[in-house]
């Protein structure tokens, strides 16, 4: 009877117990509920305000393409010529506004543009273009675009603005049907015109189909966009709440442009209804499932004891068997300086006190040398068990990982510098056995005092092993090399490679570049040195096959070759991977060139070979025999690009050979490269590079 009691006893201070935490966790998940309620307005403020950047930058995307379109519209020579002639006032019956009409047809016809029109106005007549054809101001804004907030007159008081580009507000244009009821489009103008400029463009952008086209994920979003001078750019008119407070989202971009986004309260109390319910029941099923659970565990606390007390020491003996991966763990966090949170665990034997560390980085050798029986991951794995077994031998307390595919890395405690050699000296001849497959560089660090310096010492190894030489061994790198790690091709040497690629003969490359590749060798040039030869001369090579205009596809073709030179290994192979390299280039410039057009080879070669004299179109086009104008439409339709956007590319890319390769002054430089004003040279070369002359000079010496 006692014992009965004794048990009943205890099965109700269990009982006790497991509802006193069922009681604790609820008054826990009562606070979360209300902790996730009071936080829940504010993170869908968060949501929908990266939503609100997400379609502000899709606008200012679109913004952005229409300003590159009316820039070169207005920018061209047509439009130029044909506003010279306004200027004079020329009879507007013998303007030939044909190509401008059609040039405005086809950018107003660009789909991705979002334009119902394209016009063109000046200052001193009253001549309108669209994409309708020539007209008066008065009768386009009267009609087609008749429009309250932009009058005729709205649109020449704009000549005296001062702004470039000006974003104006969307309305309605269109006149008004028979009922009196508009049947106009919502149209925004955007329209550029410099300050001192007689004439305007204007590009009619179509509201609502940018909208629909903006706006086609987010069908109800109630959008209001202001201009820099809080004007309403546009705004998407959707059904608001009356009754209901609104809340602003707000968000402006670089260009001043401020986007608002209204989101209303009924969204925030529906939802918070939802979880009302759903904490409710979610709380009494849990409460009945802690209940249940508790009555079943009450009553066989013995079984989960015993479970308890095995899975500890399951628990503690995967723990031991882990001990090596937080150990690799631990020291990948101290040597790329990743700090450990406090008490993580106890410090790992070999991390504290005087260490030195040896770096081995395996160079695979390319398939087309060698056929490996083993994948790549298989070998390095291999090696790594080989370096592991060898080093554990020799200095027990030492330890050995992998931190990438190709580099390993192994950690001794002390300062036994003379040892280590030794083991390394052991391991070159056991590594050397694979050598046709894999060549391993072995750098040793310097003994660094305090586990603080892990990082530094990874840096000084990683370091250390870019001096390994292109030799067909193991090597051990014990200190930093002389050379520089810096390559470049002299200034007659990248003439004498551009000619020679240029000429597609695959002898004359090869006589010219092999003693390049043979110097470098006798020289003992680091492995770094050599892949930054190869980038070099890579970059040229790809340069004379875009001036040939090699389609790209044709160019695919060399990037077996191009991933063939990243891995060589050794002198022979660079010979025999650039024999192929070359071949292969060579090949297409030849092609290129017996389809090349004579007459743009002629005018190619002129701008080549003559761009620091006088050069002008017309004297090409007499020449020729061919007018100025078909040849400059010729030579734009065949290359992309116009005589004098060929011209200046020479000369500035002259002219920066010239400020990196030699001590000129910048208005010598100019003067050779064929422009004799300097304020006409640094404006051509700031247009071209980003910056000027002597910015571009103080750059690049920075960065050598």
């Amino acid at each position: 009877m006692k014992l009965f009691t004794l048990q009943r006893s205890l099965f109700r201070n269990i009982l006790a117990s497991f509802m006193i935490l069922i009681l604790i966790f609820c008054s826990f998940n009562l606070l979360i509920f209300w902790l996730v309620k009071s936080h829940l307005r504010s993170e869908m403020i968060a949501q929908n305000r990266l939503t609100l950047q997400k379609v502000a930058e899709r606008y200012q995307f679109q913004f952005d393409k229409v300003r590159e379109a009316l820039y070169k519209q207005f920018t061209d020579k047509n439009v130029i010529t044909l506003n010279n002639q306004v200027v004079i006032k020329k009879d507007p019956e013998s303007l030939n506004t044909r190509p401008i009409v059609l040039s405005i047809q086809s950018i107003a016809s660009d789909s991705e543009l979002y334009l119902d029109n394209l016009i063109l106005m000046f200052r001193s007549t009253n001549l309108t273009l669209s994409k309708l054809g020539p007209g008066t101001t008065d009768d386009l804004f009267s009609s087609i675009y008749d429009s309250k907030a932009y009058p005729p007159t709205y649109w020449q008081t704009q000549f005296e603005r001062s702004d470039n580009y000006v974003l104006h507000p969307a309305a309605l244009f269109g006149s008004a049907s028979p009922a009196g009821e508009s049947t106009g489009r919502m149209l925004i103008p955007y329209s550029i015109k410099p300050a001192l400029a007689d004439d305007m463009l204007i590009a009619m952008i179509d509201g609502n189909r940018l909208r629909d086209a903006i706006l086609k994920d987010y069908p109800y979003l109630d959008l209001t966009i202001a201009g820099p001078n809080q004007a309403i750019i546009y705004e998407t008119k959707k059904d608001s709440h009356p009754l209901s407070e609104s809340i602003d989202i707000e968000y402006q971009n670089e260009d001043g442009l401020r986007f608002v986004m209204k989101m209303t309260s009924p969204d925030f109390s529906s939802k918070i209804l939802r979880l009302d319910n759903l904490m409710i029941i979610l709380l009494i099923a849990s409460i009945i499932v802690a209940f249940i659970v508790s009555l079943f565990f009450s009553r066989r606390l013995n079984r989960p004891v015993r479970q308890l007390l095995q899975e500890k020491d399951e628990i503690a003996q995967e723990l031991q068997d882990q001990q090596s991966e937080l150990t690799n763990y631990h020291f990948i966090n101290k040597l790329k300086n990743i700090p450990n949170e406090p008490g993580e665990w106890e410090p790992i034997q070999g991390t504290e006190g005087t260490f030195t560390i040896v770096l081995y980085e395996l160079r695979f050798r390319s398939p087309a040398f060698t056929q490996i029986p083993l994948s790549r991951e298989h070998l390095s794995q291999t090696i790594g068990e080989h370096l592991k077994r060898m080093t554990d031998e020799q200095f027990p307390d030492s330890h050995t990982f992998q931190i990438e595919q190709h580099q390993f890395l192994t950690v001794f405690p002390g300062n036994e510098r003379d040892r280590i050699l030794l083991l390394l000296e052991a391991l070159k001849l056991v590594l050397d056995t694979d050598r046709r497959y894999v060549l391993v560089t072995a750098a040793i660090s310097s003994a660094f005092e305090s586990a603080i310096q892990f990082g530094h010492a990874y840096r000084q190894v990683n370091e250390i092993a870019t001096h390994a030489r292109l030799l067909d061994e193991t090597q051990i790198v014990v200190e930093y090399r002389s050379d520089s790690s810096t390559y470049f091709l002299t200034l007659t040497q990248e003439q004498d490679l551009t000619t020679a690629l240029k000429s597609g003969k695959e002898q004359d490359i090869l006589d010219l570049f092999m003693p390049w590749l043979e110097e470098l060798e006798q020289n003992e040039a680091s492995v770094a040195m050599f892949k930054i030869m190869v980038l070099a001369v890579t970059d040229k090579a790809k340069m004379v096959l875009e001036h040939y205009k090699v389609h790209s596809d044709d160019i695919r073709q060399l990037r077996s070759i191009l991933l063939q030179l990243d891995e060589c290994c050794t002198l022979d192979e660079y010979k025999q991977s650039f024999a192929s390299y070359f071949r292969i280039v060579t090949q297409l410039i030849r092609e290129k060139k017996e389809t090349n057009d004579p007459i743009i080879e002629h005018v190619l070669s002129i701008i080549q070979e003559q761009y620091a004299e006088d050069l002008s179109l017309d004297v090409l086009a007499d020449q020729l025999n061919l007018s100025t104008s078909y040849l400059s439409t010729y030579i734009k339709e065949k290359t992309g690009a116009n005589f004098m956007e060929h011209l200046h590319h020479r000369r500035v890319g002259n002219a920066q050979e010239l400020l990196l390769h030699s001590d000129m002054n910048i208005q010598d430089i100019g003067i050779q490269v064929g422009y004799r004003n300097i304020s006409s040279f640094n404006r051509m070369f700031k247009n071209r590079t980003g910056s000027s002359p002597g910015e571009y000079r103080r750059t690049h010496l920075l960065d050598k």
